[in-house]
């Protein structure tokens, strides 16, 4: 299989997105600062391209800008075309009266430099590099532009994995160069050196290959959590799509919803009330293949949660025993197990082995939130 970083870090946030966008390819529409974000890096590497003969003037890599801005303007707001507009052409004339004089010694050999790696058997890894500049003392320097406001913290962007697979492809593509990574925040003008050790390069080449196999093992469940808010996929998303009413449902999911949020303040002489509302919804969920439903003031959300019942101890034992890692377990418990499934040096294969030794339960939690007071009425093992 072959995967790029994007398929990588998308699979990484959420499965289900992964099959959103790269397996059911849902279309939806192209965030603005995406737009701009290419816009400008087509400004630079028409700034830094190595196949120039001299470095274009500035007003060449202005027009560059606009040229790519001006195929991409139609499809951003009307009242963002303008301020990104703005920005796009002051960051790249900063940029340019800063940098057009090159450092003595240093020079461009590739730019939007295409790469392919493999990573074992069928598997390899694919990806673009912003700007790769040859330095004195055959040194090569990684660079990777963010047109981003924000800047994470150092010690975030060293446990990045888009420049540990740069740092991996630039050592295949360039044999006998010593490698660093910087990450360019162009808006901010500052240049980030990151220093990635090498057993995290390691790291990220098994994260990488765990992905894949989890990818054509065709695991592609939902991963809930703050990214949602802003998930170009979210409205696809079984648990966030809104619910389709047929034509048959004679089910008033606003009077259940309000029953059941009453009936959970009213005490334990209230559950049998509760216990219907809560049937009520679950059935009106299962008929509109939903999973939340937000209704006067109220919202209802479920959750699948699955936990372990019984590990074969015989299977383990089997698994382990030729690693050498049997002796380890003191007490066969999920939380142990795991924790040494996610040991580094433990195969691919093997972690596999571990979750599937065990035998499993599925249930649902079913969350009534009040939207006026953001207070959340759980009831678990819906």
């Amino acid at each position: 299989m072959r995967i790029s970083y994007s398929q990588f870090r998308t699979y990484q946030r959420c499965p289900h997105a992964y099959w959103l966008q790269y397996v059911q390819r849902v279309p939806v529409p192209v965030p603005p600062e995406l737009h701009f974000g290419a816009a400008v890096h087509d400004a630079l590497h028409r700034m830094y391209d190595p196949g120039q003969l001299q470095m274009p003037s500035l007003e060449e890599v202005i027009d560059a800008f606009i040229q790519s801005w001006r195929g991409r303007e139609s499809q951003v707001a009307e009242e963002k075309r303008g301020p990104y507009f703005e920005e796009g052409v002051n960051a790249l004339r900063m940029h340019y009266e800063k940098h057009c004089q090159r450092e003595e010694g240093r020079r461009t050999a590739a730019t939007e430099l295409s790469f392919s790696v493999e990573l074992s058997g069928s598997h390899s890894l694919s990806g673009r590099i912003d700007r790769v500049d040859v330095l004195p003392e055959r040194k090569l320097e990684v660079i990777d532009y963010k047109t981003s406001r924000r800047m994470q913290p150092v010690t975030v962007l060293e446990n990045d994995a888009q420049l540990a697979i740069y740092r991996m492809a630039a050592g295949k593509l360039y044999p006998g160069f010593e490698i660093t990574t910087a990450l360019f925040f162009l808006l901010h003008d500052y240049q980030m050196e990151i220093a990635q050790t090498e057993q995290f390069l390691a790291e990220t080449k098994d994260d990488i290959l765990d992905a894949i196999v989890s990818i054509e093992l065709q695991e592609f469940d939902p991963r809930p959590g703050t990214h949602c808010e802003w998930c170009a996929y979210r409205a696809h998303c079984l648990l966030f799509r809104a619910p389709v009413e047929p034509d048959n449902l004679d089910i008033d999911i606003a009077a259940a919803l309000r029953e059941y949020a009453e009936a959970d303040t009213a005490g334990k002489e209230a559950d049998a009330r509760k216990d219907q509302a809560k049937e009520l919804i679950n059935r009106y969920l299962d008929q509109c293949q939903a999973e939340r439903v937000e209704q006067s003031g109220y919202l209802a959300e479920r959750r699948a949660y699955k936990r372990v019942t019984r590990w074969d101890i015989e299977r383990l034992r089997e698994i382990l025993a030729p690693l050498g890692k049997w002796d380890a377990v003191t007490q066969v418990n999920t939380t142990a197990l795991r924790r040494l499934a996610d040991s580094r040096g433990v195969p691919r294969e093997v972690r596999k082995a571990i979750e599937e030794a065990a035998t499993y339960s599925e249930s649902r939690m079913l969350r009534v939130r009040s939207l006026a007071d953001d207070e959340d009425i759980e009831d678990k093992g819906s």
